[in-house]
């Protein structure tokens, strides 16, 4: 579990901050995908109900490209920031130990289930490059560069998980912000 000296608080504070560092260029990359999709499926809307002439690869760019990359890599981003959901009514009332205990291996058993799907991700990604994949159409879509997202996003999420898990008691509560 987390170490009390101060190597180990070091060590911990210059890993989160590199964490940190990568989750905030992820969420950066995720809200312009969501930008980008936004323009291109508004663009293909005014395009088709005004001119008549639809952007032909809009819906299959947006839907197997852009909402991977806006989902997949501000998992980990939100996830540091308290944007999930959390039912605290059981573990609440065990004791504080116990408590603590319960929250870092469901983080660790967490933890290592995202990062079989990062895993899982990237051998596909890296297998569909291989075979050369296409989704044949008007446009010729590598299936491949759908995939890139997943095994970011869920390598991201994975390592935020376990340093949650083996890192101070803080990192366990949630501090909620309430709309005032």
């Amino acid at each position: 579990m987390p170490r009390s000296d101060g190597n180990g608080r070091k060590l911990f504070a210059l890993c989160d901050r590199a964490l940190c560092w990568m989750e905030n260029l992820a969420a950066a990359l995720a809200g312009a995908i969501m930008l980008l999709a936004m323009v291109l499926v508004s663009l293909d809307a005014l395009l088709r109900y005004i001119f008549g002439a639809p952007l032909t690869f809009q819906y299959y760019l947006t839907e197997k490209y852009l909402m991977v990359g806006m989902v997949a890599l501000s998992l980990s981003w939100g996830f540091r920031t308290g944007g999930y959901i959390r039912i605290e009514g059981l573990v609440e009332a065990l004791p504080r130990g116990l408590r603590t205990l319960v929250l870092r291996v469901g983080l660790l058993l967490s933890a290592a289930y995202i990062a079989v799907l990062a895993w899982l991700g990237g051998a596909y990604f890296l297998s569909a490059i291989r075979k050369g994949e296409v989704v044949m159409g008007v446009i010729d879509w590598p299936v491949s560069w759908s995939w890139i997202w997943i095994p970011v996003g869920c390598g991201l999420l994975a390592l935020r998980l376990l340093l949650v898990a083996i890192g101070p008691d803080g990192g366990l509560t949630v501090k909620s912000v309430h709309a005032e």
